[in-house]
């Protein structure tokens, strides 16, 4: 196992033991599957919506059925209540996690995602991950 594969179980471990406390204060979660490779491997957008403003967005990498699942969170600027909204994740931790998530996408040949790592400079880091239309 990777040190990059490890760091990513650990944010995804610590984000599960704090799901508990997040889920007692109303955080609201959508999943939204945004495209599946030939081999059933998933890649999905997840958000999640705190009570007080903020959120954290992040992508997951799902195994057929769901299994073997590596998450990557790419934003995080949940309010401590007073307000305010700190990002908690830097530009540069992102685009090593955008980097990260371009290396798991090609390792499980799920196609057609392209990735923008200029977009972690951004506020809203919207549009970091963008999936072709299929062709009809």
């Amino acid at each position: 196992m990777t040190a990059n594969v490890r760091l990513q179980l650990r944010v995804f471990l610590l984000l599960a033991l704090s799901a508990g406390s997040a889920v007692a204060m109303g955080v609201r979660t959508s999943k939204r599957e945004l495209v599946r490779g030939a081999a059933g491997a998933a890649l999905v957008e997840v958000r999640e919506d705190g009570p007080e403003g903020g959120g954290a967005l992040h992508y997951r990498v799902e195994g057929k059925g769901g299994a073997d699942a590596v998450d990557f969170l790419v934003s995080s600027n949940f309010s401590p209540g007073d307000g305010s909204r700190p990002q908690q994740v830097s530009a540069a931790v992102c685009e090593q996690r955008i980097a990260a998530l371009g290396a798991e996408l090609a390792r499980r040949k799920i196609p057609g995602v392209t990735l923008h790592p200029g977009r972690c400079k951004t506020e809203s880091r919207d549009g970091l991950v963008v999936v072709a239309s299929p062709a009809r």
